[in-house]
């Protein structure tokens, strides 16, 4: 059998683990690093796979394609670090195919467009720029505050239910910017509010001090005299 049946029993095999490391190593191989002593390393693909939430040792997988498959090979190895190179770049890219993710970062599947499709629509880029303005600006002002609740009552549910779909649909790896753009601007936004609301409860509490000062003065009656 051949690499590419052997990557096809591999992916039948693990699923989606599968399917998450393969595109690992072909996005590791297009990034521009710095020094390079092989196409990809282990603490490139972990660092990679914890961008997208993932924590787990990815070496015995690593291991199983280099020793049964024959896709990779090492290419340099100290008490440190560990490099591979690939042999067969297009069984790698043939096996993504058969994950349903594209190596030139296009989608498919009709339902995966349509929900990429539908976050675009609502403008999500420019939602987190508006609040990352906000946020950096220090003090909130009241329209601040209604901007941000009005979003968070009308866009954000929307984004937040393709997200949802996204990810019940498996589609965390075709759609993984757009759930980080997602889960961006709700942390920034629970940023904004939370400081709103502290700077209003601080100003309540000085307003209140100031009247309980005012109340403990003694009354003195001035001479009209």
């Amino acid at each position: 059998m051949g690499v590419e049946g052997k990557l096809r029993e591999f992916i039948a095999e693990y699923g989606e683990r599968a399917c998450i490391l393969l595109k690992a190593i072909y996005e590791e191989l297009s990034s521009e690093s710095g020094l390079k002593l092989g196409d990809f390393s282990v603490k490139g693909l972990r660092s990679r796979l914890k961008s997208w939430g993932i924590e787990y040792n990815p070496v015995p997988l690593l291991l199983k394609l280099e020793k049964e498959i024959g896709v990779i090979e090492t290419s340099y190895r100290s008490t440190t670090q560990r490099w591979w190179h690939v042999i067969d770049r297009r069984a790698l890219e043939n096996a993504l195919g058969e994950c349903g993710v594209s190596s030139h970062n296009e989608i498919g599947d009709p339902r995966a467009r349509l929900l990429r499709l539908q976050f675009h629509v609502l403008r999500p880029y420019e939602i987190l720029e508006a609040f990352k303005r906000i946020q950096s600006r220090g003090a909130v002002s009241r329209g601040d505050l209604e901007f941000v609740r009005r979003i968070a009552f009308n866009e954000l549910p929307l984004l937040i239910k393709i997200k949802e779909e996204a990810e019940n649909l498996g589609y965390n790896i075709e759609l993984r910017e757009e759930i980080e753009v997602i889960e961006k601007i709700v942390e920034v936004a629970e940023k904004v509010i939370l400081t709103g609301d502290s700077e209003k409860a601080g100003s309540t509490w000085r307003t209140r001090q100031y009247a309980l000062r005012e109340q403990s003065k003694p009354y003195t009656l001035t001479d009209s005299s």
